[in-house]
C-alpha cells in the first residue's frame, strides 16, 4: 500500500500532461502511486500516459466518459490505495520535495486524520512569480473563503475522502465547497512552503474569457440549496462576501466582452452584497467609470 495516492484529472491536455507527470516521477519521496483519470479526452492523452507507464509502473490509467473534474477526482480517489490522497491538476507541477515536505509534516503530527495544504508559486510567460499567502488563522472557515486553495496544494487523509467528496453537480467552486465541509469535521494544517507551481495560461478553467464566475455562482447557489446544514454554519457576512465577489467576477467578464450595461448590473449586485467590504471604494470608482466612459476593457484585467 503506497503512502500517497496522487489523483490527476485530465481532459484533452496531452500537450502538457507529460511534463506534469515527470514532476511526479522526480519526487524525492518515492512511496506513491499516481492515478490519471482521463475524463473522456479526444486527443492522444491515452498514448501519452501509456508511454509514461512504461517508464514508471507506479502510474495508473483510468478512463471515464466525460463527466467534469469533480467526478474525475472522485473516480481517482475511489481507486486510490494510499493512506493520504494528493491532487494535481494536469497543467500544474510539483517540485521534487513536495511529497517529502507533506510527509514530514504528517509524521511530525503523528499521522492524523486531517487535511494539509502547501503554498504555491505561479508561472506566467515562463517567469516564476512567488506566491504570497497569509498564515492559516484560528478562524479556519474565514481563511478558506478569503484565501482560495487550489486542489494541487491539498493532501487529505483517505478516511476524509471516504466520507466527503467533490459534489458532481458543482464545477469551478467545487474545491472550496469541499474544503468548507471538511473544516467542520476535521483539522486543517497549513504547510508554509511553496512546493507547487500553478501555470497561468489561456486555457485555465478560471480564465476570464470562459465566464467562470457564472459557473461559480451556480455552484454556490447549488451548495446553499443542497446543503442547508452547512449553509447555516457559515455566517451571513461570509455568504454575502462569496456571492458579491462572484458577481464582481462576472462583471469582469462582461467588461472583457465590452458589455457595459451587463457589467454595471453585476457590479451593482456585488455592491449590494458587500456594502461594508473594504473593496467598496474601488467598486464605486469602477461604477463611476462605467457611467461616464465608453471604453471599459482595461478594467477587465
Amino acid at each position: 500500500m503506497p503512502f500517497f495516492s496522487i489523483i490527476i484529472p485530465s481532459f484533452n491536455r496531452a500537450d502538457v500532461l507529460e511534463g506534469t507527470l515527470k514532476t511526479v516521477i522526480q519526487q524525492s519521496f518515492t512511496d506513491w502511486e499516481c492515478i490519471i483519470v482521463d475524463d473522456g479526452s479526444t486527443d492522444h492523452t491515452k498514448q501519452i500516459i501509456e508511454q509514461m507507464i512504461n517508464l514508471d509502473d507506479r502510474i495508473r490509467y483510468v478512463y471515464q466518459e466525460n463527466a467534469e473534474r469533480s467526478v474525475a477526482r472522485n473516480t481517482g480517489a475511489n481507486e486510490a490505495k494510499g493512506n493520504y490522497i494528493c491532487f494535481l491538476d494536469s497543467d500544474d507541477e510539483f517540485n521534487e520535495e513536495h511529497l517529502k515536505t507533506i510527509y514530514d509534516e504528517i509524521s511530525t503530527l503523528n499521522f492524523p486524520e486531517a487535511m494539509f495544504f502547501v503554498n504555491t508559486n505561479f508561472r506566467k510567460d515562463n517567469q516564476i512569480i512567488s506566491g504570497e499567502f497569509p498564515k492559516l488563522t484560528s478562524n479556519v472557515l474565514e481563511y478558506l473563503i478569503f484565501n482560495p486553495i487550489t486542489p494541487s496544494r491539498v493532501c487529505l487523509h483517505h478516511k476524509i475522502f471516504s466520507e466527503l467528496q467533490f459534489d458532481p453537480e458543482i464545477v469551478i467552486v467545487e474545491d472550496l465547497i469541499l474544503w468548507i465541509k471538511i473544516s467542520f469535521h476535521y483539522p486543517i494544517h497549513h504547510i508554509e512552503k511553496a512546493t507547487v507551481v500553478y501555470n497561468i495560461h489561456e486555457e485555465n478553467s478560471v480564465n476570464i474569457k470562459n465566464n467562470s464566475g457564472l459557473k461559480r455562482l451556480n455552484g454556490l447557489l447549488c451548495f446553499f440549496s443542497k446543503y442547508p446544514n452547512y449553509k447555516q454554519q457559515i455566517p451571513s457576512k461570509l455568504r454575502r462576501f462569496l456571492i458579491g465577489d462572484t458577481h464582481f467576477g462576472i462583471m469582469k467578464y462582461h467588461l472583457y466582452c465590452n458589455q457595459k450595461w451587463s457589467a454595471m448590473k453585476h457590479l451593482l449586485v456585488s455592491i449590494g452584497y458587500q456594502r461594508m467590504h473594504t473593496q467598496l471604494k474601488h467598486k464605486m470608482l469602477v461604477l463611476v467609470y462605467l457611467l461616464f466612459n465608453k471604453q471599459v476593457k482595461e478594467y477587465s484585467k
